[in-house]
This record gives C-alpha cells, structure tokens and sequence, in this order.
C-alpha cells in the first residue's frame, strides 16, 4: 500500500506543478510572466523618471516659511502591474460589465535595476499619503519587438500620466519616445 501511495501522491503534485506553470507562462502574445518581468525590471529607471519635479523639499522655502520642514518624498510603487487585451486572463464583470485585465504582482527583486536617491517600497494601495509619490505601472503592451506602457504618478492631489514606448534591439529594450496623456 505504501508504494501505491507515494506513486498517487507523486502524481498529483507533477499533475499540480503543472495546471500552475501553464497558467503563469500561456497568453496571447507567446509571453510569458518572466519575459513581463523582466521588461519592467530592464526599464524601471525609465519609468520612473522625473521623480523630483514632485519633491516639495526640494523648492527653497520663502522667508516667511524658513521654519518650515518639508520631508523628502518616497516612492510607493504599487505591486500590481495590469496588463490590457490578453484574451486568456480577461474576463467580464458582470455587475459593471467592464471588462476587467489580469494582473501581476511586482516584487523587490524587479527593482534591482532601479538606481534613485529616494526611498522605494512596494506598496497595495494608493492612500493617498501627501509624502508618498504613488507610481502606477498599467496597460503593458509586448508585441514582438515593439512595447508600450502606461505609467501614473500621483501625489497628493498632483497626478501626470504618461504613455512609455520601447523597441527591443539586440534582445534588450530600448526606450523610444513618451507621451503626455494627463496631468492635474
């Protein structure tokens, strides 16, 4: 009994293991979650550019606020990165009928590459903290060797929402032009 055991047993976990890695790798594109990845981690110095431009402490304060500390602002990247038109994760909601984007979560090895004088965590939510620069990663669009994703900033009540594009040369990708979508 013991050896039909350890054979059912060993059975389910290959059957296991294996359900999980098509769901992770399989989309429309051919891409799988690593290749994604490894996007976001080659290019997150692009894609959070212009970090200071929301740095309130970096403006010399008047004579009537010399007094006035501002803190440096930190970065909270937010972890999910939300990915538009993939026919095998999209689905209905049917209460909204929106058709909603299947995601993935970043983590702190994507931000190896991410050289910055601020302070960066990952972070679930926007709440909206006044000393926190929010950046949203959404909209990421591989289609062989040319890409596009979209990007939100937001502080406070300032936001800017840019629009990324990159080509891949040489199995690396390089970063073409960006362009303005909003800002408030």
């Amino acid at each position: 009994m013991d050896g039909k055991y350890k054979i059912t047993i060993i059975t389910l976990l290959f059957i296991i293991s294996s359900c999980k890695n098509e769901v992770k790798t399989n989309n429309k594109n051919g891409l799988n979650i690593n290749s994604q990845r490894v996007f976001i981690t080659q290019n997150i110095n692009s894609l959070i550019d212009s970090v200071e431009s929301f740095d309130t402490s970096l403006i010399p304060p008047s004579e009537e606020f010399k007094d006035f500390k501002v803190e440096k602002i930190t970065i909270g990247l937010l972890d999910s990165v939300f990915i538009e038109n993939d026919e095998n994760f999209n689905y209905i909601n049917q209460k909204k009928n929106q058709l909603k984007s299947f995601k993935f979560k970043l983590q702190e090895s994507d931000l190896v590459n991410f050289k910055t004088n601020y302070t960066t965590k990952l972070v679930k939510v926007n709440n909206y903290d006044n000393n926190v620069l929010f950046v949203n990663f959404f909209n990421l669009k591989i289609q062989g060797n040319k890409s596009s994703i979209e990007v939100k900033k937001r502080i406070g009540i300032s936001m800017v929402h840019h629009k990324y594009y990159f080509e891949k040369e040489n199995h690396v990708w390089i970063f073409k032009k960006k362009e303005l979508l909003g800002m408030g």
